[in-house]
């Protein structure tokens, strides 16, 4: 029997025939599974009002189901349609994880999620059938997110269902301590259902206007009977007894509670309890509730002290010494609260009319009223009968004959209501009964032989020694923090302190015949792409091999340069591909060169459950959101990987998404082996800005002017993506540049201070060159961020503030807006910051237009039209000015260019000319269309603005037969710049007809020097557009401007729910570490919230290297596990 003063202090192992065979305990699982998924089932359809339709007719209507404004009153609905789907998520998930290895509950999560999404899915559209059951997307994405919450319970704490399981079927130690704790949570989250809290001013007025509370008493509750007022201030009382017991036992030994003590602890709780319910919608919050539960605490404390006294058996004795009395009070109070005392009593007429009404449907009122009352009224019944159960159980008698007679008397207490003006029967009132008395007799015969540890017991060591599961639970490793901590694995402190970088070779792997298979397979892909590659392939493949041997001795070193190559590492001006070019094949190589030479981390090693659950959604939105892109499947052909048209588009942005969680499994072999990943990732991240500013610079000086601010040229870098517009360049220096503060105020070398001081210069002028204006924002943001990170230093997880940093602080912030306001004073600056109104309402416009091209119904609501496919959407559906467009012919093996009609598009090539030269453009064309012209420019140009141009227009006569066209183009003064200041040169063709439909057909381009030499290379497209590259001047039909619009438009709300509980998970962490005092984190932070920023307005995770960037940070971010706090690193800081 329970007894609370005991004092084992190490439980007694038990024979495994103590406890239920695993078997055993599985097979309850699956009971409870499969009855909660039966009774999920029968709820949603009830009152099962069958209506029959054809099944094409129910396809139809459920493809077209609708996103509600379920507003204020519907939101308690939506809400616990998600509440519903936690048991189903966790119960499937628990039944999978008959193993706590690590693949076994990533299996078992993925499982949980396929089973209860689909059983969502299933309702959802059986309900169709059985109006007025409401069918919404609402429903199911409040399903879809109560399933993932209940599997991430299961996989995160895997045996604690286990272990309850255990001691309540045979194993009883410490089952009194595990249902007081799990009756501590049930009895928070029931306080605070159904979730629907006030989100807005005008609800919150509402809420203060209306008589749901009251500074004593709340008027609502008092209407009608009033002994369920009364009841529930008694049941109020009582059920926050326990959590008195609770609060004394985990104070046991530290804290002595005098009467004053406990009524203002619980006071404080009870207050707590009413202001959560205030802002509830249909919370009903007063005065009264929090003296109640203020007297249960101190009743609760009460039991603790006299716990020496409170053996079952004698509680048992004592009820039956006063059953009689206890049975006839109970039997009055059963009465009251039925209403026996309030109600006019009526005469047998009227109660068979009120029978002829009466469904006997189980849960068929439940339907038909507030999921608070439904769930109110289910647990008052449960509790009032369950009493019955308690008198069974102290009588010795059977639980069967605890169910029979609460049965019995349930149906007396309904049938009574028939003959009781105002009040109609519920028959599931009877089942509840019967359920409730059955089971609170069972409890009570199990807690009666369930002995209690200590309390030092219960705080220290919650599992028992032996539990009936397939894994082995841990049982107090260590005597003390102290002892754990002094044997903790030094590998991961050095996760945190280490300062080295070089990884010794006998930590190295070494490979097996499997590891060689895949090392052959993936530099074999490698060398396919680098002898493909159209240009400097001497040059690439000397790169590669030397990277390769790299790699191979000092793996590490790809946290440097996989962060510098993403900014410097882009050919596609020159080559022509983007779809996979010599990034991805970088990626390649040091995602199989990795994983080939570096250990797995520890088998048993500590797995972060959450971030992992929560990456694995996102992967899996990234899946989806790519299939559903690739649909309908279409054979790759020679436009497949040459424009953004194509569904193929799905893979090029979906490969950032792929190389970032491959990455992260290499990021943490290294962190298992000792590597400070964040520092030589922040070194990478430093090699990148510096060689962009680089760039940017000679990009300035070669074509605006450093020094000229009113000139409309704005930078891109080597960020090649920006051909379509976009916010690349200016998203990376403000990623960067924090890992750079914090870098400079830990160096004590005055030549490594004063470069990145000059970087730091460098990269406030090209962010303010940008002239984007939320680039500015995302920047000052970044930069105050990483400023205070950097200014303190941690000691023991506390904050210190460094007077010296502060003024080091300060004087760069001088310096910078030194820079700054010079540029942002500039005509072109505020001519920009003049329109952002006018450019607003533009935004919101083409918000709007995106989010209407999508397709109707639940599916695309839910998982997004598919990754890549608002360029194409937008073709075809948009309201907007539409892009030119182009693509690759074929006719009987010859290939050529066809380019549309549309804003200017621009088809590209570097080439070498001398100014004030003639050349020879020969080409042959074709069009329908009369009167047609194609046009053909030199300009000085990098990726988007030109300089100086020559421009040469050709007609057409448009018979639809190729013309074979020759004309000459004389340079003029482009290309004359001096050499140190020499700009690049394009031709461009590019259709400049104003008719609709004149598309125009290219092939065989030449431009030819005097000396008869072709300038250009792949001039009759029969390598596709290999050395062709293309850009536009309008945005718009390429990007949406907004991240989450972006992210909703490729994977519905699946994929921005998934991403936005991801990036939340990770900011959270890395600003709780931040706050701690590490520096690196609040890097980490400032970037990622720079991202953020600037996806306010720019889409973003439309190009693969920014997305898989920012990827990388969450990941970064998430590794401040909790309960680790940053160690300092034992180096000279600067400005200490």
């Amino acid at each position: 029997m329970p007894d609370l003063h005991s004092t084992l202090k190490y439980p007694q192992q038990k024979s495994n025939s103590d406890l239920p065979s695993t078997p055993s305990a599985h097979f309850s699982i699956l009971a409870f599974a499969v009855a909660y998924t039966l009774f999920v089932i029968y709820g949603s359809l009830v009152p099962l009002d069958f209506h029959p339709q054809t099944w094409d007719q129910a396809w139809e209507t459920f493809q077209h189901i609708k996103l509600l404004n379920v507003g204020t009153q519907g939101r308690a609905d939506w809400v616990a349609n998600g509440v519903l789907y936690i048991p189903v998520g966790f119960l499937t998930a628990t039944l999978f994880t008959r193993s706590k290895r690590h693949s076994t509950l990533v299996l078992a999560f993925i499982g949980s999620l396929l089973f209860s999404f689909t059983l969502a899915v299933a309702v959802e559209f059986s309900q169709l059938f059985f109006p007025p059951r409401t069918v919404s997307i609402n429903d199911v994405a409040a399903e879809f997110i109560g399933s993932a919450l209940g599997a991430f319970i299961a996989v995160r704490w895997p045996d604690q269902f286990r272990l309850f399981l255990s001691m309540l079927m045979g194993n009883p130690d410490r089952l009194v301590a595990r249902i007081l704790k799990t009756y501590a949570i049930g009895y928070v989250a029931f306080s605070l259902f159904p979730y629907d809290f006030l989100v807005s001013v005008p609800e919150l007025k509402w809420k203060l206007d209306s008589n749901s509370w009251g500074w004593l008493i709340a008027m609502e509750p008092m209407r009608g009977n009033i002994a369920l007022p009364l009841a529930k201030l008694f049941a109020e009382t009582l059920a926050v007894v326990p959590l008195g017991l609770i609060l004394c036992q985990l104070t046991t030994g530290r804290r002595s509670w005098s009467p004053t003590r406990l009524f203002i602890a619980g006071g404080s709780f009870g207050l707590i309890i009413e202001i959560a319910q205030f802002f509830i919608v249909s919370g009903i919050s007063q005065g009264l509730s929090v003296l109640t539960r203020a007297a249960g605490i101190y009743l609760g404390a009460l039991l603790w002290r006299h716990r020496t006294h409170l053996h079952l058996s004698r509680l048992a004795s004592e009820l039956r010494r006063f059953g009689l009395p206890v049975g006839i009070l109970y039997l009055i109070a059963l009465a009251a609260v039925n209403g026996w005392f309030e109600h006019r009593w009526i005469g047998s007429d009227s109660a068979m009319n009120t029978l002829n009404d009466i469904h006997f449907l189980p849960f068929y009122y439940h339907y038909y009223t507030t999921e608070q009352a439904a769930l109110l009224s289910l647990t008052s019944v449960c509790l009032v009968y369950g009493f019955i159960g308690i008198l069974v159980w102290a009588s010795w008698n059977p639980p069967a004959l605890a169910m029979l007679l609460a049965t019995l008397l349930a149906g007396l207490m309904e049938t009574s209501k028939l003959f009781l003006e105002n009040l109609h029967p519920d028959p599931t009132n009877i089942i509840l009964a019967g359920f409730s008395a059955w089971a609170t007799a069972k409890l009570a015969n199990r807690l009666t032989s369930a002995p209690v540890a200590s309390a030092e017991v219960s705080k220290r060591n919650d599992s028992p020694v032996v539990v009936a599961s397939d894994f082995p639970i841990p049982s107090r490793p260590y005597g003390s923090e102290a002892e754990a901590s002094a044997r903790m694995p030094t590998i991961n402190k050095q996760t945190l302190d280490t300062t080295t970088s070089t990884l010794p070779l006998t930590l190295l792997k070494k490979p097996s015949w499997m590891d060689y298979a895949v090392l052959i397979a993936g530099l074999a892909c490698v060398s396919w792409g680098v002898t493909t590659f159209p240009n400097q392939l001497a040059l690439i493949g000397l790169f590669f091999v030397g990277y390769s041997v790299l790699l191979w001795y000092r793996p590490q070193s790809l946290l440097i340069v996989v962060p510098a190559a993403l900014a410097l590492f882009d050919f596609a001006p020159w080559s022509g591909r983007f779809y996979f070019d010599e990034f991805d094949f970088l990626l390649l190589t040091s995602i199989t060169i990795g994983y080939v030479r570096l250990p797995a981390a520890p088998r048993h090693s500590k797995r972060d459950l959450l971030f992992l659950c929560l990456a694995i959604l996102l992967g899996l939105s990234y899946i989806i959101g790519t299939v559903r892109g690739l649909l309908p499947w279409q054979i790759p052909e020679i436009n497949a990987f040459t424009n953004y048209y194509s569904p193929y588009n799905a893979l090029r942005i979906a490969k950032g998404a792929l190389w970032a969680f491959l990455l992260y499994g290499l990021f943490g072999r290294l962190a298992s082996n000792g590597q400070n990943i964040r520092s030589l990732f922040a070194q990478g991240m430093v090699v990148g800005l510096a060689g962009t500013i680089a760039v940017l610079i000679w990009e300035r000086f070669t074509f605006p002017g450093l020094f000229n601010f009113t000139d409309v040229y704005r930078v891109t870098g080597l960020f090649s993506q920006m051909h379509t517009g976009g916010a690349d360049i200016e998203t990376f220096l403000t990623l960067s540049t924090p890992f750079l503060v914090v870098q400079l105020f830990e160096k004590r070398n005055w030549i490594t201070r004063l470069i990145g001081i000059a970087l730091l210069v460098g990269a406030t002028y090209g962010v303010m060159v940008t002239f984007s204006r939320i680039g500015y924002a995302a920047y000052g943001i970044a930069m105050a961020l990483s400023l205070l990170a950097a200014m303190a230093t941690s000691s023991n997880q506390v904050r210190i503030w460094s007077f010296k940093r502060g003024i080091a602080a300060f004087a760069l912030t001088a310096l910078l807006l030194a820079v700054a306001v010079p540029i942002f004073k500039g005509p072109f600056t505020q001519a920009r910051m003049s329109q952002a109104e006018a450019d607003m309402g533009i935004r919101l416009a083409h918000w709007s237009n995106a989010l209407q091209m999508r397709d109707p119904g639940w599916p695309t609501a839910l998982l997004g039209m598919g990754i890549g496919r608002y360029p194409e959407t937008h073709s075809w559906r948009s309201k907007e000015s539409l892009a030119a467009t182009y693509r690759l012919g074929s006719e009987t093996g010859n290939i050529f260019l066809r380019l549309g009609m549309g804003s200017p598009l621009y088809i590209e090539q570097f080439i070498t000319i001398e100014p004030h030269s003639n050349y020879l453009l020969s080409l042959n064309a074709r069009s329908d269309q009369p009167n047609t012209q194609i046009t053909v420019s030199i300009c000085e140009k990098w990726l988007l603005t030109s300089a100086r141009c020559a421009f040469k227009l050709i007609d057409v006569t448009g018979n639809g037969q190729w013309q074979s066209l020759q004309t000459n183009l004389q340079s003029d003064e482009v290309g004359s710049a001096p050499w140190y200041a020499a700009r690049p040169v394009k031709l461009s063709i590019y259709n400049s007809n104003t008719q609709t439909n004149a598309v125009m057909d290219v092939d065989n381009v030449r431009l030819q020097a005097a000396n008869g030499d072709d300038l250009l290379t792949n001039g009759a497209f029969s390598l596709g557009l290999d050395r062709w590259f293309f850009t536009v001047d309008n945005d718009r039909p390429w990007h949406i401007w907004s991240l989450p619009i972006q992210v909703q438009f490729d994977q519905g709300w699946l994929g921005l729910v998934a991403l936005s509980l991801f990036v939340a998970l990770g900011l959270w962490r890395a600003g709780r570490n931040a706050w701690r005092g590490d520096a690196m984190a609040g890097a980490i932070l400032a970037s990622s919230v720079g991202f953020l920023v600037i996806g306010t307005f720019d889409s973003l995770v439309d190009s693969p290297r920014i997305l898989m960037l920012f990827l990388l940070l969450i990941w970064f971010c998430g590794q401040a596990t909790s309960g680790s706090a940053p160690t300092r690193i034992h180096t000279q800081r600067a400005f200490d």
